[in-house]
């Protein structure tokens, strides 16, 4: 929450000032303690004979931003005075710059600035359920959050071609349990690879990590089902056996809860946005 809301005022900033953004050095020092003694009624500079106080930065922080959670005593303290400074600079300067508020120009601006920030407070304010995140998560599981298929499989890696086939002949006709076994205890026996120790175990893995003969063979394979030839690769000759594979892999839902959060809210506000353009009279006289 502390890097979000600090990270969206260092982006308004780099916006507000030219230059601040360099000075503020990116997304650095996001962490750390807020700064203690910090009430809303503490003065923490004086312009001009006028006091300003903690509360007039944060609505100032807020305005820029248009998320009314943020408050200074809530930032890391590192950053305190950087917020202060920006905004006693914003009331020196203001001083030359209102002349061009009576302008129709800034008053054209001021309309967009106006839209700009509800825009931000609605999208802010607009609430998503949790059975809302469910039916999108499960409506779109295989568009947005399916990951690579897996693979669960055993091997056995020999230097020439027939001792491969020998090991297949061996293999042959067995299932279950008993190849399993069978083809782990020659695997110990003759494998060359790592995996010799554990019976030629691989693990889980996406097909994607190997080299593409081995990926190519574990791919066509379907459990329980062994290669008939031996497979070649740069390593040298391999037997594989799968033993189990699950091309239903998707991102646990509290992983993508606040991505999908934000696109709901997103879509929502369309939606709004669209009925006030279509409750309007709008005619244009150009293309």
């Amino acid at each position: 929450m502390k890097k979000i809301v600090l990270g969206s005022i260092i982006v308004a900033a780099a916006f507000a000032f030219p230059g601040m953004q360099g000075m503020m050095g990116g997304n650095a020092g996001m962490n750390g303690k807020p700064m203690k003694g910090l009430t809303d009624n503490k003065v923490v500079a004086v312009v001009n004979g006028k006091k300003v106080t903690v509360k007039d930065v944060n609505i100032y922080l807020q305005g820029l931003t248009g998320d009314n959670r943020i408050k200074l005593q809530q930032l890391p303290a590192q950053h305190v005075g950087q917020f202060v400074k920006q905004y006693v600079d914003t009331l020196v300067l203001y001083k030359k710059a209102k002349s061009v508020e009576k302008t129709p120009q800034f008053q054209a601006l001021i309309k967009k600035m106006a839209v700009d920030y509800w825009l931000k407070q609605k999208l802010m304010n607009t609430k998503i359920s949790d059975n809302e995140i469910k039916e999108f998560y499960e409506k779109n599981k295989d568009i947005y959050f399916k990951t690579t298929p897996k693979v669960k499989a055993r091997h056995i890696l020999v230097k020439d071609e027939k001792t491969a086939e020998k090991l297949i002949n061996e293999l042959k006709g067995l299932k279950g349990k008993a190849l399993e076994e069978k083809f782990a205890a020659l695997a110990k026996k003759y494998s060359t690879g790592p995996t010799k120790v554990n019976g030629g175990e691989l693990g889980w893995f996406s097909p994607k990590q190997m080299v593409k003969p081995f990926a190519k063979a574990v791919e066509e394979l379907k459990p329980g089902q062994i290669t008939l030839k031996p497979v070649k690769t740069r390593f040298g000759y391999h037997v594989i056996l799968v033993e189990d594979k699950n091309t239903k892999n998707y991102m646990p839902l509290n992983q993508v809860k606040l991505q999908i959060v934000e696109y709901l809210k997103r879509v929502k506000l369309q939606k709004e946005i669209q009925k006030i353009k279509d409750s309007s009279k709008v005619e244009y006289k150009i293309k």
